[in-house]
C-alpha cells in the first residue's frame, strides 16, 4: 500500500508539474525545470512537516525563518494545491503563484500562497511565502450554512412497516446541483487512502452523510431534491421539496423495506473493513442495515491503526441490531493476508516482512500458519482476505486446516481473473479469479465457507455493499454469527439474495449416501435489480440453469441435480449490472451477485478428490517452497528448515492426489 501511496504522489507530482500554464514561461526548459523542483520540494516538505528539509529550501533572506519552521508542525496540510499556479521568472527572481493549500482540519477553506524564489549559489531558493486571495472559483465554498440565511429542516427517518427509526445514507442537492450537507457534515470530503474515513462516502461523484434518525438541514430559500437509501434491503428514495422563508418543511421519510433476511434467519455483516472508529462504524452500519461490522487493525513499518479502540470483544458502540467488532488483519504481502475474528487479544506481528507491511530488512517470520495457530487458541475464526491474491500460502494453509472461510468476493466480478498482484515482486503467478481459486480448494476435499467484504479504506467505498450473509438460530449475537460462519452457513452478496438447500439441509451440511445419489435442491433469489440467471454447481460445474429472461425480481428455481462421487453443490446468481460502491483507485465496480457456501455430500464415506486442482495448487507449494529456500530473510538456518518442513508437509497433500 505504501508503494501505491507513492506512485499517486509521484503522479500528482508529474500531473502538478506539467499544467503550469506554458504561456507564463518567460524562459526554455532548462530554466523552468529547477524553479519547479524547488515549488514541489517546498509542497513536500510542507505537507509532510519536515522541518529539516524545509530548513534546506528557504533563502537566507526568508523573512522570520525561525518562526517560520516552527510553526510547520502545527499545521498539518491534506494537499497542497499547484495546477492552478502561474510561473513568472525575472532574472534571478521568480513568483509562483497561486499555490493553494487544504488544512487537514478544515479542508473545506483552502487557503492560496503566493510564493518568491530567488537563485542563490546552491540552486533556487524560496524567499517569502506570503496570503493570496487568488483562490480559483472552484474552489470556494458557496453552500456554506455560514454564508446564507438559512433554516432548520428537520428531518425523520423511519422503517415504513414497523414505524421504528432507522439511520440511512442521504444526499441533497439544490437546483444548481451544489450539496447540501446535514449538519455537522462537511461539504466536501476527504477522497485519499486512510483520509479522514467515516460518516460521508462519495457515490458516483455524489456525496453522501451517514445520519441519524433525527437530523437537519440548515437551507436557504430554494428547491431541492434528496437522495436516502439504506443498503440493498430497502428501496432507495428520491424526493423533492421546497424551503420558504413563509413555509419551512419538516421531512417525515418512511423507507420501505423490500426483502427482510433476518425473519428468514440470515444476519448481514461486513468482514472487512479498516480505519473507521467504533462509533462511525456503528452509524454507517446501521445506515447501511448491516447487522455486524468488524473493524480490522492493521500495520504498516510503525503504522498500527485501531490499537486504542480493541477491547477484545463487541464494542460497546454496538446495539442490539448493530454490532461492532474491533479486531486484526496479519499481513505479509507475499504470503498473503488473513481476517482474524473473534480475538480476545491482540496477534503480533500485524505485518511483517521487507518492505511494505514490514520494515526494510524485517524477517518474514512468523508464518501465516502460526498467525492462525494463535487465532484458534483462543478461538478465533481465520478468513482468507480478498482472494486470489496474494496466495502464496493459502493452500498451504488451507492443507494444515488452518484456514476457516475465504473471501470470495471483495473487488469487481469474482468470475473473472484478477490481476497477478504481489507487491514483494518474487513471484507473479498467473491470473486467477477468486472462484477459480475457491473451487480448487473445495474441489480438492476442504471444506471453506465463501464470505464477502468490502476492505474498506477510502471514503468511496460503501461498507457492507459487499456482504457476508450468516444463517443465525434465535437472536443475533456475535458469537452465534461467527459460529455460523465456522459452521459453513453464509451466502456472499453485492445485492442479490440467494437461500439454498440441498435434501433440505442449509449450506455447510453434510449429506451421506451409499451410492451415487440424485439430489433435489431448492434456490430462492431476490434482486431489486434482476439477475440475469441462476446457476447450481457440482464441484464448480454448472449443473442445473434458470434463466431470467422476464427480469423478475424474485425467483424460485427447484430441481435435482446428481452426484456420481463425493461433491460439492452450491448455488450462484449474477448480472452484468454494475454497481459504483466498490468503486476507487485500485478497485473497480461490483457486479448484482450472490453465491451460497456449498452443501456437501460424502458417497460411500470417501473424499472430494481432482488430480487437477491438487496438481495446480501443488505448483503454488512449490513456488513458496522455492522462495523459503532461496528467497526468504529468517534469523536462522535452523528457522528456514523449520518453515520448509512445514510448507513441504502441506504440498505432500496435493502432491499425493495429484499422483505426484
Amino acid at each position: 500500500m505504501r508503494r501505491l501511496i507513492a506512485r499517486i504522489a509521484a503522479t500528482l507530482f508529474v500531473l502538478a508539474c506539467a499544467e503550469v500554464p506554458a504561456k507564463a514561461w518567460a524562459h526554455g526548459g532548462d530554466a523552468i525545470l529547477p524553479v519547479r523542483l524547488a515549488v514541489t520540494e517546498w509542497a513536500s516538505a510542507l505537507q509532510g512537516r519536515d522541518k529539516t528539509a524545509m530548513a534546506a529550501l528557504l533563502s537566507k533572506d526568508f523573512p522570520e525563518k525561525t518562526r517560520y519552521l516552527a510553526a510547520l508542525p502545527l499545521t498539518p496540510i491534506m494537499r497542497v494545491d499547484l495546477h492552478h499556479a502561474t510561473l513568472n521568472i525575472t532574472g534571478d527572481t521568480a513568483s509562483f503563484t497561486p499555490v493553494v493549500t487544504f488544512p487537514r482540519v478544515n479542508m473545506e477553506n483552502p487557503e492560496a500562497f503566493a510564493l518568491s524564489l530567488k537563485h542563490e549559489d546552491d540552486g533556487w531558493k524560496i524567499s517569502a511565502v506570503a496570503p493570496s486571495m487568488d483562490i480559483a472559483d472552484d474552489l470556494k465554498i458557496r453552500n456554506s450554512a455560514l454564508q446564507h440565511i438559512t433554516f432548520d429542516v428537520a428531518v425523520k427517518l423511519k422503517d415504513a412497516d414497523t414505524h421504528d427509526p432507522v439511520h440511512a445514507r442521504v444526499s441533497v442537492r439544490d437546483a444548481a446541483g451544489n450539496y447540501w450537507p446535514p449538519q455537522g457534515h462537511a461539504t466536501r470530503i476527504a477522497e485519499g487512502w486512510r483520509e479522514d474515513v467515516g460518516g460521508d462516502v462519495l457515490v458516483e461523484g455524489k456525496t453522501f452523510a451517514y445520519v441519524n434518525p433525527g437530523f437537519v438541514l440548515q437551507l436557504p430559500e430554494g428547491n431541492y431534491e434528496m437522495d436516502v437509501s439504506r443498503g440493498p434491503e430497502y428501496e432507495p428514495q428520491h424526493l423533492a421539496f421546497s424551503v420558504k422563508a413563509s413555509k419551512v418543511p419538516s421531512l417525515d421519510i418512511a423507507l420501505q423495506r423490500w426483502v427482510n433476511m433476518a425473519k428468514r434467519g440470515w444476519y448481514s455483516g461486513d468482514t472487512h473493513t479498516h480505519f473507521l472508529g467504533p462509533r462511525s462504524a456503528s452509524l454507517e452500519a446501521s445506515g447501511e442495515d448491516l447487522n455486524v461490522i468488524n473493524v480490522l487493525l492493521s500495520s504498516g513499518g510503525n503504522y498500527f491503526s485501531n490499537i486504542a479502540d480493541f477491547t477484545g470483544g463487541p464494542d460497546p458502540a454496538s446495539d442490539a441490531d448493530t454490532i461492532v467488532y474491533i479486531t486484526e488483519e496479519t499481513r505479509h504481502d507475499f504470503l498473503g493476508h488473513a481476517v482474524l475474528l473473534n480475538l480476545r487479544e491482540l496477534i503480533y506481528p500485524f505485518g511483517w516482512g521487507d518492505p511494505d507491511t514490514g520494515v526494510h530488512g524485517g524477517y518474514d517470520f512468523p508464518t501465516m500458519a502460526h498467525q492462525a495457530d494463535a487465532a484458534h487458541a483462543q478461538g478465533g475464526l481465520v478468513a482468507w482476505a480478498h482472494m486470489p491474491f496474494p496466495n502464496a500460502e493459502l493452500p498451504i494453509d488451507v492443507a494444515l486446516d488452518k484456514i476457516d472461510a475465504v473471501e470470495t468476493m471483495v473487488f469487481g466480478n469474482p468470475m473473472r481473473e484478477h490481476p497477478a498482484w504481489n507487491a514483494r515482486g518474487d513471484w507473479t503467478p498467473p491470473a486467477v479469479s477468486p472462484l477459480t481459486l475457491w473451487y480448487a480448494l473445495l474441489n480438492t476435499g476442504f471444506n471453506l465457507p465463501g464470505l464477502g467484504s468490502t476492505d474498506k479504506m477510502w471514503n468511496s467505498q460503501i461498507v457492507g455493499s459487499v456482504r457476508s450473509y450468516v444463517k443465525v438460530e434465535g437472536e443475533l449475537s456475535y458469537q452465534k454469527w461467527v459460529d455460523g460462519i465456522k459452521a459453513g452457513r453464509t451466502f456472499v452478496s453485492s445485492n442479490a439474495m440467494i437461500d439454498f438447500s440441498v435434501d433440505g439441509q442449509f449450506p455447510g451440511s453434510t449429506i451421506a449416501r451409499k451410492t451415487a445419489s440424485e439430489l433435489p435442491f431448492r434456490a430462492v433469489v431476490d434482486s431489486r435489480f434482476p439477475v440475469e440467471r441462476i446457476e447450481v454447481l457440482v464441484n464448480g460445474k454448472v449443473a442445473a440453469t434458470l434463466e431470467n429472461p422476464g427480469a423478475l425480481r424474485h425467483l424460485e428455481f427447484a430441481g435435482s441435480v446428481k452426484a456420481e462421487a463425493s461433491a460439492w453443490i452450491a448455488a450462484r446468481t449474477f448480472s452484468k449490472h454494475e454497481l459504483p460502491y466498490q468503486y476507487h483507485l485500485t478497485g473497480s465496480p461490483s457486479i448484482v451477485y450472490a453465491h451460497a457456501s456449498p452443501v456437501y455430500v460424502e458417497i460411500d464415506g470417501k473424499p472430494r478428490r481432482s488430480a487437477e486442482d491438487a496438481a495446480f495448487l501443488a505448483e503454488i507449494c512449490d513456488r513458496t517452497i522455492a522462495w523459503a529456500k532461496t528467497t526468504a530473510h529468517y534469523q536462522s538456518e535452523s528457522q528456514r528448515r523449520e518453515v520448509v518442513a512445514l510448507y513441504e508437509k502441506a504440498r505432500a497433500v496435493y502432491a499425493e492426489q495429484a499422483g505426484k
